[in-house]
């Protein structure tokens, strides 16, 4: 295809010679509504196959074929960078459609980050790499460089206004709550304006909310009612950007935007109001018409997702204070806030360490030849979907962490390739307090001596996987609803379709008992003390009697050539007194040795030993709590094999004298062998969370949890030693 670049000007980081002032626009077309069309197509790397798939065949193949004939449209396209890449290995006749389209003028492309990361969550250099990246690809397969950006998740803030600029982006769509929560009136936003940052001009197209919600749940004439009342109001633009799976791949809208007729229905509106209406692309819109001026936004997104960020109490807040305000709560809406995307990295330290992984490798690379495939990989970790959860799965997909930490696997092991064993203390989740992280050329981990000397995470470079990446199993807002859905009935939007944030979701009976939530934070290592005889249920829901004070506590702590050696004087109680509810007993002064000691043949020991410092016997039984992963458990494939028996973790697990077991799943893949120097009672099972998704809530495993536990019988003074290795194998 021919290349027809537009010229970037350095400056303002719009088109050369774009003057504002002068874009009055001619011919008859001047005097009539614009409207936008714009489209944002994602699918997360990791994804599977047949997924991306049946979203192709089902929404956005037939939308785009459907456009296509009807010469007279014209529309906007944003394709994520994972989606194009995946596009051009599996379906290349649907991007040569794109490209006809865009040879005839009809379509505009929109760059992004290629591999579609928050830009406001990443350092100013990667968002020029990835911008520049992915307009650098849209130019080389279709010929033409794009001037306009799609925001992941339409999460502005200023501060990415340079970046912007200096990546050549002219302009970008933001939500138009943005404008509102800024003060502007909503009369005004039917319009584009200009902000700027240190002197550096960025044009900002508003995405009108209305528009979003009526297309394509609602019938044609509510559609043209609202852009006749644009066009009454005196606006210039009506602009109408989401994401294009809604034409087919939400629950409901294939039968309805295909089969019942809304689209054909609705391009026979925009058709047949060529008399006050035109099509156009954005930068049609950019160049005939002057900005309607100066704008100043502050950081936020779409009210779902300030809404998502804030956590179950917050949401439970905002949802109690739109219900209070009743009919004015959309007139007040401009004045409640939400929270702030990177909320989700204090909600999920599960994301922030991924997150903060990324930047750390990224101040590790090493400068000149051979770097650029290391920091590609650190790049793609960047991927949004698996930082952050609302209405989509996101983070709650064991598959979408899993591709996040093969690519930081791969890069790691680039930067590391001839390094021998290494132990440092550093904040890598930037907390506060040190972590010590130890790493060779085969592999990366991390324990946290302030939070219980746990283990947080074990990457094994060769299988690009962290055997930590599990999830800590969390209240989540939509959990009330769950709980009530048995006894409400499904809720239909009038003469049209529900969107997905008003449907009722499938709510099958098992899933209220699967609502269980952590004590702590799963992780591996975790040194438990308790009396009860036997702790599986409990455990198992969440409601484990600690009696020891060391799961969450400061330990001290002390690097070796291997690993590292953490201690603590801590208290363990026992003996509580049956009358009271009361936490009462004996509270014995107990002395907490660990020592990791990692090998580069993928083990690990950790030694045990403790000594009874108090003046009474202690009777008490220890556990170690591992919590580990392997990509076949997020699947439910999952074995835990004692000595010779292979047990199926179906329903949790209870065995005595086990000396080894091994976790593993029916794929061929790597094993985990864990071997014990004294027998123990095994306590052994699978965890599961409940998420949603737009296809209905689920029960999704996460991991395997497996606590070996030991009866331990302390006179004062007397010590135990005890020694659990672990192994990686085939």
């Amino acid at each position: 295809m021919t290349d027809r670049p537009a010229e970037q000007s350095p400056s303002t980081g719009l088109r050369a010679g774009f003057d504002p002032s002068t874009m009055l626009g001619t011919g008859s077309d001047q005097d009539k509504l614009r409207f936008l069309l714009v489209l944002h197509n994602h699918q997360p790397l990791g994804n599977f196959d047949e997924v991306i798939q049946a979203l192709t065949d089902r929404a956005y193949r037939p939308l785009l074929e459907a456009i296509y004939a009807r010469p007279a449209l014209k529309f906007t396209l944003h394709l994520s960078g994972p989606l194009l890449l995946w596009l051009e290995r599996r379906a290349p006749d649907y991007l040569d459609l794109i490209g006809e389209l865009v040879q005839r003028g009809r379509l505009e492309l929109l760059s992004g980050g290629l591999y579609e990361p928050i830009l406001a969550a990443i350092p100013h250099e990667d968002r020029i790499a990835q911008i520049t990246l992915m307009s650098e690809r849209l130019r080389s397969r279709f010929g033409v460089r794009p001037r306009g950006l799609w925001l992941t998740e339409r999460i502005w803030d200023s501060a990415i206004i340079p970046s912007l600029v200096e990546a050549g982006v002219a302009y970008v769509l933001m939500d138009d709550r943005a404008f509102l929560t800024s003060g502007f009136e909503a009369e005004r936003l039917h319009d584009y304006y200009l902000t700027e940052a240190e002197g550096e001009s960025l044009a900002i197209f508003p995405i009108d909310k209305t528009l979003r919600y009526l297309i394509p749940f609602r019938q044609s004439d509510e559609i043209e009612a609202h852009l006749r009342w644009i066009a009454r109001m005196g606006g210039r633009m009506a602009i109408a950007a989401d994401d294009g799976e809604k034409f087919g791949g939400w629950p409901g809208t294939a039968k309805w935007v295909y089969e019942d007729g809304w689209l054909k229905g609705f391009l026979d509106l925009l058709e047949g109001a060529s008399d006050w209406l035109v099509s156009q692309t954005v930068s049609e819109a950019l160049e005939g018409v002057r900005p309607a001026g100066l704008c100043y936004l502050p950081t936020c997104s779409y009210v779902e997702m300030e809404e998502w960020s804030l956590g179950p109490d917050g949401g439970r807040r905002f949802e109690e204070l739109k219900a209070r305000l009743g009919p004015d709560a959309d007139r007040f809406m401009p004045n409640l806030r939400g929270g702030h995307w990177k909320h989700f990295l204090v909600r999920y330290p599960e994301a922030n360490r991924a997150h903060k992984k990324g930047l750390a490798l990224s101040r590790l690379l090493p400068v000149g030849r051979g770097v650029q495939q290391a920091r590609l990989e650190l790049l793609a970790a960047q991927c949004n979907d698996s930082y952050w959860h609302g209405v989509f799965g996101g983070l709650y997909l064991p598959h979408l962490r899993h591709e996040i930490w093969r690519r930081l696997a791969r890069a790691e092991a680039r930067i590391r390739r001839r390094q021998k064993l290494k132990v440092e203390a550093t904040d890598l989740d930037c907390d506060g307090a040190p972590e010590v992280w130890v790493s060779s050329s085969r592999f990366s981990a991390q324990i946290q001596p302030h939070r219980g000397g746990r283990l947080v995470e074990w990457t094994d470079f060769a299988g690009e996987v962290n055997l930590l990446n599990t999830l800590t199993r969390r209240p989540e807002a939509y959990h009330d609803l769950i709980r009530r859905a048995a006894a409400q009935p499904d809720r239909q939007a009038q003469e049209g379709i529900p969107g997905i944030h008003d449907l009722r979701r499938a709510t099958p009976a098992d899933l209220v008992n699967g609502l269980c939530y952590d004590q702590w934070e799963r992780a591996a290592f975790l040194d438990h003390f308790f009396t009860g005889p036997d702790p599986l249920s409990a455990w198992v829901c969440g409601h484990l009697d600690e009696r020891g004070d060391f799961i969450e506590a400061l330990w001290s702590f002390e690097p070796t050539s291997s690993g590292v050696v953490l201690e603590r004087l801590g208290r363990v109680l026992t003996e509580p007194d049956p009358s009271t509810e009361l936490r009462t007993g004996l509270s014995h002064p107990l002395h907490l040795r660990k020592e990791y000691a990692f090998t580069d043949n993928r083990s690990l020991t950790v030694l045990y030993r403790m000594q009874n410092q108090g003046s009474d016997r202690m009777d008490v039984r220890f556990g170690v709590e591992l919590n580990f992963f392997l990509p076949g458990l997020a699947f439910g494939q999952s074995l835990i094999t004692l000595g010779d028996q292979r047990v199926s973790l179906d329903n949790p697990v209870c065995a005595a004298e086990v000396e080894r077991f091994t976790v593993s799943t029916r794929e061929s893949c790597p094993q985990l062998r864990v071997e014990l120097d004294h027998p123990v009672i095994l306590y052994s099972h699978l965890v599961a969370t409940v998420s949603q998704s737009e296809d209905g809530y689920e029960r999704t495993v996460q991991g395997v949890a497996a606590m070996p536990t030991w009866d331990l019988h302390l006179d004062p003074g007397q010590e135990w030693e005890g020694k659990v290795v672990v192994t990686l194998s085939k």
